[in-house]
């Protein structure tokens, strides 16, 4: 079965895949896997880019509440 692929084959092969695993996915399974997925891309951030992008997708009323939660 050795085939090579154009990029928008193998964009589409990708994007199958990833509906075939999705759909193969639990309640539970996704909601770990998108927790996941979340915390890996913020992994990297800094304190000033982590409170500024909670605040700009939460607000500052949030910000203070999980800070106070620490």
């Amino acid at each position: 079965m050795p085939m090579s692929l154009t990029n928008t084959q193998i964009d589409k092969l990708k994007r199958e895949y990833a509906t075939l695993m999705m759909d193969s996915m639990d309640y539970k399974s996704m909601e770990q896997f998108v927790f996941d997925t979340i915390y890996d891309n913020l992994e990297m951030a800094k304190e000033d880019e982590l409170k500024e992008d909670i605040k700009d997708l939460c607000g500052d009323d949030v910000l203070i509440d999980l800070l106070n939660n620490l």
